[in-house]
């Protein structure tokens, strides 16, 4: 069976599970008033997780995880998508490895419903890459049940691939019926003065509540905007459109790595949660 090894434990989080568990726990009672309990889905679609090192961005993330551990909902499969940092070749490729290691455990690819998405497979696109492993240990630290990935790296990020992703992902489980959700793995603006991301940001954040995918692709590259997954977010919006056109999107969180590093160019941070 091959399985990918955890590439950036140690460097992004850290490498021992019991390191893991304390951090997190540590961080969640950090963000405890801020965690909003008061949602109540009807479904979970999804949502935006930022994938930088924990000790920048945790605080952001772990408000769409603690919220997966709150809810009711048992979620199959997770259809983690992330842009490509490392030069993956096609231009949307799936994991082809048959599960994912890390500190926490070993997690079993879907092979089933990927069978049905006719998107080709890749050893290489995910070498090297860290936004969606570093999705990982947060399901396997906030869930205490089992579930199976989807990783998808997208190169090209743009208006028809993010739909075409979408679709495939949507006419697939229509074959297979799994409660699945989608995380669009992101960072927000990068290395911007706090006031001018946060600008950036409500550009952005604004399309994405208002459903204006277009509006969004152009305002990023019309902006120059380095939110760096907005592919996979143009797919959630996508997809949550093929789910229900009159869903609903909640802002959890927001911050940036001022918060450990002091500088005065920061990365900005946001969790989301799609639902209906």
């Amino acid at each position: 069976m091959s399985v990918r090894p955890s590439e950036v434990a140690g460097t992004f989080y850290p490498n021992k599970a019991e390191e893991i568990n304390k951090f997190l726990s540590q961080i969640v009672l950090f963000e405890e008033r801020r965690i909003n309990k008061n949602l109540r889905p009807g479904q979970i679609i999804g949502g935006i997780v930022p994938h930088a090192g924990y000790k920048y961005s945790a605080n952001e993330a772990v408000h769409f995880f603690h919220f997966l551990k709150d809810t009711s909902e048992i979620i199959d499969t997770f259809i983690i998508i992330n842009p490509s940092h490392s030069g993956a070749k096609e231009e949307v490729s799936l994991d082809a490895h048959e599960k994912w290691n890390t500190p926490l455990g070993d997690i079993m690819l879907d092979a089933a419903l990927m069978d049905f998405m006719d998107i080709p497979k890749s050893f290489d696109a995910q070498q090297g890459e860290h936004s969606a492993e570093v999705i990982l240990p947060y399901l396997q630290y906030f869930l205490d049940y089992e579930f199976k990935i989807i990783p998808i790296t997208m190169r090209k990020q743009n208006y028809k691939s993010s739909r075409n992703l979408a679709e495939k992902i949507f006419k697939a489980n229509q074959v297979q019926k799994s409660k699945i959700a989608i995380i669009a793995s992101s960072d927000f603006s990068h290395y911007e003065r706090p006031e001018v991301g946060f600008y950036n940001d409500n550009l952005v954040i604004n399309r994405i509540l208002n459903n204006r995918i277009h509006e969004l692709y152009d305002t990023i590259h019309e902006n120059n905007i380095s939110v760096c997954g907005y592919g996979p977010i143009m797919t959630l919006m996508f997809y949550s459109r093929m789910i229900n056109s009159n869903y609903n999107v909640e802002i959890l969180a927001r911050g940036n790595s001022a918060k450990h590093s002091f500088e005065e160019f920061v990365v900005d941070y946001v969790s989301a949660l799609f639902y209906c």
